[in-house]
């Protein structure tokens, strides 16, 4: 993990959050940890895509069940 700059590289060190803020967290100490650039951006991507497809899944359901009616 690289602390020096230029930043933004993927061997470059950010702060990952594990509970996410935008969800209802609270930002404490305990909810972060190092994680390198790339890491932290491809997990982000990973959950976003899981909550789309989640969200896509549920929209597939409803609107089935009211075509069933």
């Amino acid at each position: 993990m690289d602390f020096d700059a230029p930043h933004g590289r993927p061997e470059s060190a950010t702060i990952e959050h594990l509970n996410d803020a935008t969800l209802g967290s609270v930002r404490k100490q305990q909810h972060r940890r190092l994680a390198h650039a790339a890491c932290n951006q491809a997990r982000n991507a990973f959950r976003l895509q899981a909550e789309r497809g989640f969200a896509q899944w549920i929209e597939d359901r409803v609107r089935a069940a009211r075509a069933g009616l």
